[in-house]
């Protein structure tokens, strides 16, 4: 019969066991930065082709109610569901109505607002914040989210004061660790910006609790980075780079002013706590960097694209709301 273990050396189990798989995840993280559309778990992506819709005159008529009631009655339908942002379709006739001298506190545009995200928050409801939807629901949150997309108000996103703070990710179909999930982990995914010093944090916690689910996390991993408007130039892929800076040239945006939208951002390093106590910190090497394209923002919501490149293909889409608060840095989660 073997001996059962002293308890000096149960504990030494009990201590090490989370460490090691602490220790795992970390690997994990760094391993797949590639895959960080704005760092593991948190932010955000850009459209391939920025359309610039106009803004049409004065319409009358054009009460909340019956703009929410064709909006909705548009969605359903059989056309609504196969010509999403065709010019000539009704939803896009009421998404131009909707910005007409756009007047944020106008009760028409408002209402259409409102319905649109929810409609896009009734379609990502249950999928565990986008992490267990079926891939072939995807598209339609994608056309619902271009649908709030063409409705954003600001004409530069990157440069509103309202990117301040903390935000709370809802939904993304970026694939793990950009999705909150740290192999058979899930956390919540944060991100907090302060625009003074051009600076920002992808944040990860796991086991919290408070209004946003990032208190008292017993794992949390922070990246810190710093953000710059784009100039417009492409980033390279690191692999297509012989020094693997991705730093390259490979050809331009066509947008006038892409810095009013995009900003790039430069990854700088990424910690690892346990039980709030730092237990690893890894920097990025230099020129790794993603953009991200803000696509739509008001108070209290935030779409972001986020890519490798720029150019669109390689964009992750984030949902996301207002945080309740901005948690200490690197403190697992404390406030």
């Amino acid at each position: 019969m073997s001996k059962p273990l002293p308890i000096a050396h149960h504990h030494r189990h009990v201590i090490v066991l989370p460490l090691l798989t602490a220790a795992a995840i970390a690997i994990a993280i760094i391993a797949s930065s590639a895959a960080f559309p704005t760092a593991a778990a948190f932010a955000t992506s850009a459209t391939a082709h920025h359309r610039h819709r106009p803004r049409v005159a004065n319409i009358d008529n054009y009460d909340a109610t019956s703009a929410r009631y064709r909006y909705r009655s548009y969605r359903s339908s059989s056309t609504g569901r196969g010509n999403y942002g065709s010019s000539s379709s009704p939803s896009a006739a009421m998404r131009l109505q909707a910005r007409w001298n756009w007047n944020a506190n106008d009760d028409s545009a408002v209402a259409v607002v409102a319905d649109a995200k929810s409609l896009i928050e009734e379609k990502i409801a249950d999928t565990n914040r986008g992490r267990s939807m079926r891939e072939s629901d995807r598209p339609a949150v994608r056309s619902l989210l271009s649908d709030l997309e063409s409705l954003c108000a600001v004409s530069a996103p990157a440069r509103d004061a309202r990117m301040e703070g903390p935000w709370i990710v809802l939904y993304t179909d970026a694939p793990p660790p950009s999705n909150g999930r740290l192999g058979f982990l899930e956390g919540i995914a944060k991100q907090v910006i302060d625009l003074n010093e051009g600076t920002y944090r992808n944040e990860l916690y796991v086991g919290g609790d408070g209004a946003d689910g990032d208190e008292n996390a017993w794992l949390s991993a922070i990246l810190d980075a710093r953000w710059y408007e784009w100039d417009g130039v492409y980033l390279d892929d690191p692999a297509a780079d012989d020094d693997g800076s991705g730093g390259g040239t490979a050809g331009a945006a066509e947008e006038k002013d892409p810095g009013a939208t995009t900003w790039k951002v430069d990854f700088e390093s990424i910690t690892l706590s346990l039980f709030g106590a730092s237990i690893f910190t890894q920097r990025f090497e230099a020129g790794t960097s993603r953009t991200w394209r803000m696509s739509y923002l008001d108070d209290d919501t935030r779409i972001v694209r986020a890519g490798r490149t720029g150019r669109g293909e390689d964009d992750w889409i984030f949902y996301m709301r207002r945080g309740a608060s901005a948690a200490e840095g690197g403190d697992g989660g404390r406030t």
